[in-house]
């Protein structure tokens, strides 16, 4: 009984081992997916630094090209402004205005019948022709 005994020891005894062995294997395995995990979230933490560095880089591009845009725009609209004679035609707008409220106080109705009694009386000098005739054909005769 005592060769039973010592055997069952030895096979708890192997199978200990067996175990310790297994938890060796179970251990180095784990301690292989911590250090993958490690990599993993190192790489990623890396890569988004990256990513926000292009992110940081792009935007500031973005907004110099923008603003580059912005400048070239209105120095174009500044020449076409100028291109056009816009100044010059408001100018001449004001001009014009200034000129219809001169107008408009110059032809009131005392100067426009002042006017009107002019033109009659040159067209009434006009309309006697026959006696200025006259006197030239006389004066021609003579």
């Amino acid at each position: 009984m005592a060769e039973m005994l010592t055997d069952l020891l030895q096979n708890i005894y192997n199978r200990i081992a067996q175990l310790g062995i297994a938890i060796q294997d179970l251990k180095k395995s784990l301690d292989g997916l911590n250090q993958n995990i490690e990599d993993k979230i190192a790489n990623l933490t890396e890569k988004i630094s990256d990513f926000s560095g292009e992110i940081d880089t792009t935007q500031t591009k973005h907004l110099d090209v923008l603003t580059e845009i912005g400048k070239g725009v209105t120095t174009e609209f500044i020449k076409l402004k100028e291109g056009l004679g816009l100044e010059a035609f408001n100018t001449l707008i004001s001009s014009l205005e200034s000129f219809s409220s001169l107008a408009g106080e110059v032809l009131n109705q005392d100067t426009v019948n002042l006017l009107l009694s002019e033109a009659i009386e040159s067209v009434k000098l006009l309309k006697e022709p026959g006696l200025q005739e006259e006197e030239i054909d006389e004066a021609s005769e003579e």
